[in-house]
């Protein structure tokens, strides 16, 4: 088979052929209705993800990076944000976010395997933050004990902290699910995610009601705060929240599955390629599967030539970025650099067939080897 198959990286296609047709019935339903924004279907969203994640409101927005700028926004509201701490090894979306949101980003090393924010070197940073914005990155959850520790050692005792969360829907902490842990936290939606839009869309979630107030004036032009704040429109329509509400009833099931093909992967590839290790603390969303190849791009090439499309999440650190130019020196950051160089994605989605799993573990196996 070697040579003939094709395995795409994200099956969005594959996952709208199974529920097609409860899809455009929940649709059919908000267009025949009138009411395409701010209706029941998005209240009833909201309130599922807020219980999901165990927080007195979750604030429907138009896309994850949305979500971050508007929880910096609240956050400066109480204490004026000055530099955010974020990791330099995410999505670009997130020194975006802070420098949309006006404030200036502070890169945090990353562990050079897992990718997560490298809490010891948070010490150097004590004195020139105002707030920390971590990544839950690939579905892992960074070390909770650990970070309320670190927090310690800053000026006031705590700084505010943004759990994004828009990799990690799903995943848990001791039991604690992703979503509910930070000040602030905020999910994405975007078709890429395991809860995923056939769009784009975003959450915020809190246990302020001072917070969601906000929230809902950032997102609607300020209209929920009689325009004292300024705002913007950013809103997920009632379309959307109906396929959201239909994709939730299978979540569960396509979580099991993802765990499936990961565990999988982990027993099959150990010893060919370094594998993220598993906090035995954390249940695992698995958004994506990461390995790590010193000849990396040799082994992307490779499995191309396959049949097997990967990612490499993500080629260019955040501090290196041309929109960190203020920042960009090569070697600064060695965790993140060597994570940047080694990092490869695996195909890890629900509706992948175990024939097309076990391809892909062959194909690694013959591209080492």
């Amino acid at each position: 088979m070697i040579g003939t198959t094709k395995i795409p990286f994200f099956g969005v296609d594959r996952q709208y052929n199974d529920l097609r047709e409860e899809i455009l019935d929940a649709t059919d339903l908000v267009y025949a209705s009138g009411q395409v924004l701010d209706g029941p279907r998005t209240k009833m969203f909201e309130q599922t993800i807020a219980k999901m994640t165990e927080r007195k409101y979750a604030v429907a927005v138009g896309s994850g990076t949305q979500a971050l700028i508007f929880a910096l926004r609240a956050l400066d509201d109480r204490i004026k944000l000055d530099n955010v701490l974020i990791p330099s090894q995410s999505y670009v979306a997130t020194v975006n976010s802070v420098l949309e949101a006006g404030y200036d980003p502070v890169f945090c090393d990353v562990d050079p395997v897992s990718g997560m924010m490298d809490l010891n070197t948070i010490p150097l940073h004590a004195s020139k933050i105002s707030a920390m914005m971590y990544v839950n990155l690939f579905g892992n959850i960074l070390d909770q004990e650990r970070l309320i520790t670190y927090q310690e050692i800053f000026a006031d005792g705590k700084i505010p902290v943004i759990e994004d969360a828009a990799q990690s829907f799903g995943a848990y902490y001791r039991g604690v699910p992703s979503g509910k842990l930070g000040d602030i936290s905020i999910l994405s939606f975007d078709p890429t995610k395991n809860l995923n839009n056939y769009g784009s869309g975003g959450m915020v979630l809190t246990d302020n009601p001072d917070h969601a107030e906000l929230f809902r004036s950032y997102r609607d032009n300020g209209k929920a705060l009689a325009h004292n704040v300024t705002g913007t429109n950013s809103k997920m329509s009632e379309a959307d929240c109906a396929q959201m509400l239909v994709k939730l009833k299978y979540f569960d099931g396509w979580q099991a599955r993802r765990t499936e093909i990961a565990e999988y992967y982990t027993t099959e590839l150990d010893g060919y390629v370094e594998l993220i290790p598993i906090d035995p603390n954390v249940e695992h969303a698995w958004s994506k599967f990461v390995i790590h190849h010193h000849s990396r791009d040799v082994l992307n090439v490779d499995l191309t030539d396959k049949g097997v499309e990967t990612k490499i999440n993500y080629p260019i650190p955040l501090h290196l970025h041309p929109v960190s130019y203020f920042n960009n020196d090569v070697g600064i950051l060695e965790g993140t650099e060597q994570f940047s160089r080694t990092c490869l994605s695996l195909p890890i989605y629900p509706e992948l067939e175990d024939y097309e799993v076990e391809y892909i573990v062959d194909a690694v196996k013959q591209s080492i080897s």
